[in-house]
């Protein structure tokens, strides 16, 4: 782990640039943050008890308008501030007991108590045994969900949340993420405990359309950057795991921007034994793609339609059915590109007139249907049969007249910017028609039993899988009147992939784990080991995962603790990883597999007089029978014809709390060093396609002191340079490094609020929050590299190259309108 005392010198400049690039920022924020006069705000006290009249303790309360959140303490008690001449809607919720909504009006400046008592659950009683303390024990962090409708990011995906929790993305029109040194395809995603997969044919971020989750319908999430426990699937790196709330009355939202709209509607039954929540999500990004540097006609339509429903027809049994239908559409009839690169001394530009167009689709369908059983308040059964299926095409048939020009840089000269010198010219012939289908079906069993210390958790599955996957690609270039490569007695071309694979393969899953909890004096321990053991019948490999997890709390309670977490995690090859670039299919590839290392702890701590947690992890991966890969924008081509071994070491620190006076914000910080060693190759050590040293992230709200319904939202984030693999990708010395990301994205907020103080709708509408915002993507207009684009030409000049690497960049600045409505 050279790189922690022997920083490679490419990293230099980007920390002078973000150092310049911080200052103004910081400063205004450490100034904005001093202690000021008291504002008007009102202030909500009370205590939340159950049926018994017994306090709870960590029940959440949340003001549904603004996303504020207050825990009670032991003794049940809360307080919550909340903005001032506002009728607001409070959401109480706790863990095996039903969530409530109360709506109320206060004034600014005054104090009100409510004391609520909240009804239990009958077919969640299990839950409270398990999840009142075995939460604690995961490692699973929880999400504060509340303030992402007000971050200003092009996508607005859930996924960018996780940008402060270990997880790195240089691609804003994408959901795609990689967590401490993996890629895309080593994260777990789970939806109400369904297992959600990527598409296998996207290849550019602008194609990928919408995110599966659906941010209107979501009750909570979590997230393990590593060291998650036994109860999680077989992938190396994270586990994201999402859960759609059960409803507790009658309710939605509507949002509208220049990017796309939202809806979504939530009901009960009379009775309460039937919930339903669904959605409805249109992205149109034509707007967005406008600032790409390929100019043209952008038709991009993104659809999908998502619904949750739950069914108690008896106190201990529950059915529930999520579905999800989505078509993604994304067409492009290409007109012009002139992009400008190099460096200060060697300014070219590339210039390229295109003909044809390019159709991609990706349809989606998802059902699962699950069945929880609760014989007794200690035992909790559940069963599901899930279906997901994916169908996707790529065709695309681009003619392309190119040519790359030598600038003239001097100074003063009349022919600034003009070309002085042609390195080459040609025209490239791209041709595609790529489909893959896939169908997977998983039934699945898991289960608990919970003592008031303990609790014991198994489960079981099995899975389906049948690919389809047809692959004809081609590519013809003529430089300057030469075919390359050139061919005697026959047209040759620069690249063509040909394949036809078809597959069906069973695999099958299954844990055990047991947590316990106990004191030693006045501190608290949290235990949790576990083992998973999987078998796929394609290469007929066994494999055993054990877990292990340990919590402390020492007697100064919530306010501090330490984790320390080890345990194996093999990634079984999904298809993607079976296929090479040429669209061979090795059968035989064995399973990857991390070990993983993590020390980590949080403190509560009072910075201005104001609540701040701060929260690090130290963590060590070691990475063995690696499939290698490279990315090329978010597609990952891997080489399943070669091993390798590799490591992945870093550092993590988050401080969140509120910088100003209620209203929270965020930094975060990490280092990482990722390496990779090819079996057999004479090449050593080399970095890996996800090797970025410096991540830094920051979210920072502010509002007008006098009328804080005008608020300020800014979002920041830096990474150092990335690798990049050249043309001939099977020597990985012969890499290069895209740019440092920079980005900050600005948004202005107004909320109204709808109700008169009698607790009367205005003009009869029932709306209870109303807010417009005004975004400013990429202020600074920073050109950020999503890949490069290899041109060949024929040289006519000698001692001059006949390999350029093209950037190709990402969206440039651009304004955007959002309103968004809930009832």
């Amino acid at each position: 782990m050279q790189f922690f005392t022997k920083l490679p010198f490419i990293y230099r400049m980007d920390f002078i640039c973000v150092r310049n690039m911080l200052r103004c920022v910081c400063i205004y924020i450490l100034l904005r943050a001093l202690p000021c006069a008291a504002q008007p705000f009102a202030i909500l006290t009370g205590n939340i008890t159950d049926e018994n009249g017994d306090p709870l303790a960590g029940a959440v309360i949340r003001d549904i308008g603004s996303g504020r959140i207050s825990l009670s303490d032991p003794q049940g008690n809360f307080e919550l501030k909340l903005l001032p001449a506002a009728t607001s809607r409070l959401e109480i919720s706790f863990v095996g007991y039903r969530r409530d909504t109360i709506d109320f009006f206060i004034q600014e400046g005054n104090t009100m108590r409510l004391d609520h008592r909240m009804t239990q659950s009958p077919a969640m009683v299990g839950e409270v045994l398990v999840e009142s303390w075995a939460r604690k024990a995961v490692g699973l962090k929880q999400i504060n969900t509340g303030t992402l409708g007000s971050i200003p990011l092009p996508s607005g995906n859930i996924e960018s949340m996780l940008l402060t929790m270990g997880a790195s993305s240089r691609n804003e029109m994408s959901s795609q993420y990689s967590v401490r040194g993996g890629s895309f395809d080593e994260n777990l995603v789970y939806v109400n405990g369904v297992e959600i997969y990527r598409p296998m044919l996207i290849k550019a971020g602008q194609q990928e359309g919408l995110s599966f989750v659906n941010s209107s319908l979501v009750s909570s999430v979590q997230f393990s950057a590593g060291g998650f426990d036994a109860s999680y699937g077989d992938k190396m790196s994270s586990v994201l795991d999402v859960r759609y709330k059960k409803p507790s009355g009658f309710g939605g939202s509507f949002m509208a921007s220049f990017l796309g709209a939202s809806a979504h509607l939530e009901a009960v039954s009379p009775a309460g034994k039937l919930t339903l929540i669904t959605g409805l999500r249109y992205k149109t990004n034509q707007y967005l793609l406008n600032t790409l540097p390929v100019r043209g006609e952008y038709k991009p339509t993104f659809f999908d339609f998502q619904t949750y429903v739950t069914w108690s027809p008896f106190p201990k049994l529950e059915l529930s059915l999520l579905g999800n239908a989505a078509t993604n559409n994304y067409r492009v009839i290409p007109q012009s590109r002139s992009t400008t690169f190099g460096s200060y001394s060697q300014t070219l530009n590339f210039r390229v007139h295109y003909e044809g167009q390019e159709t991609d689709r990706y349809n989606t369908l998802l059902g699962a249907f699950s069945l929880s059983y609760q014989p007794s308040t200690r035992l909790m059964l559940n069963f599901t049969a899930s279906g997901y299926r994916t169908d996707e095409s790529v065709s695309f048939d681009i003619l392309g007249r190119y040519r790359i020009d030598l600038l003239d840089n001097t100074v003063g000269s009349d022919a600034s910017r003009d070309s002085i010198l042609n390195l080459g010219y040609g025209g490239s012939l791209s041709h595609a028609r790529n489909a893959v289908r896939a169908n997977i079906v998983t039934f699945s069993h898991t289960g608990s039993f919970a003592w008031p210390d303990q609790t014991l958790r198994w489960g079981f599955n099995m899975q389906a899988e049948d690919f389809t996957d047809r692959i004809s690609e081609w590519e013809f270039i003529d430089s300057a009147g030469y075919a390359m490569p050139a061919g005697r007695e026959e047209i040759v071309m620069y690249s063509s992939t040909f394949a036809d694979n078809t597959i069906s393969t069973w695999r099958y899953t299954m844990f055990i784990q047991h947590g316990l909890h106990f004191s030693i004096d006045k501190a608290s321990l949290y235990l949790t080991g576990g083992l998973r053991y999987h078998f796929w019948e394609m290469n007929r490999q066994h494999f055993f995962s054990p877990r292990i997890r340990l919590t402390y709390e020492p007697a100064a309670g919530r306010d501090l603790s330490f984790h320390l977490a080890a345990g194996q995690y093999w990634q079984a090859p999904f298809y993607t990883e079976m296929r090479d670039p040429e669209g061979r299919l090795y059968d035989d590839v064995r399973a990857q597999r991390s070990t993983h290392y993590v020390l980590g702890g949080e403190v509560g701590l009072k910075l201005w007089g104001r609540p701040f947690w701060l929260t690090t992890e130290l963590y060590y991966k070691r990475l063995d029978n690696l499939v290698p890969y490279f990315i090329d924008d978010v597609d990952i081509q891997y080489l399943p014809q070669y091993r390798a071994r590799g490591y992945a070491a870093g550092l993590e620190i988050k401080l969140n709390g509120e910088f100003v006076k209620d209203a929270e914000s965020w930094i975060s910080f990490s280092l990482l060093g990722t390496r990779e060693d090819r079996y057999g190759d004479n090449y050593g050590w080399y970095r890996r396609p996800t090797d970025q040293l410096v991540n830094f992230g920051l979210y920072f709200q502010d509002y007008l002191p006098n009328n804080p319904s005008y608020r300020i939202h800014l979002n920041m984030y830096y990474g150092s340079r990335l690798p990049y693999s050249s043309p001939e990708y099977d020597k990985p010395e012969d890499m290069l490094s895209l740019r440092a990301y920079k980005r900050i994205d600005i948004g202005l907020s107004k909320s109204f609020f709808k109700r008169h103080s009698d607790g009367r709708s205005h003009e009869g509408h029932k709306i209870d929050d109303l807010w417009f915002s005004l975004e400013v993507f990429n202020l600074f207009g920073f050109r950020n590299q999503a890949s490069y684009q290899w041109m060949r030409t024929v040289s006519n000049q000698d001692g001059l190259p006949n390999l350029f690497a093209v950037p190709n960049y990402l969206t440039g600045r651009l304004l955007n309108g959002k309103i968004t409505a809930r009832f």
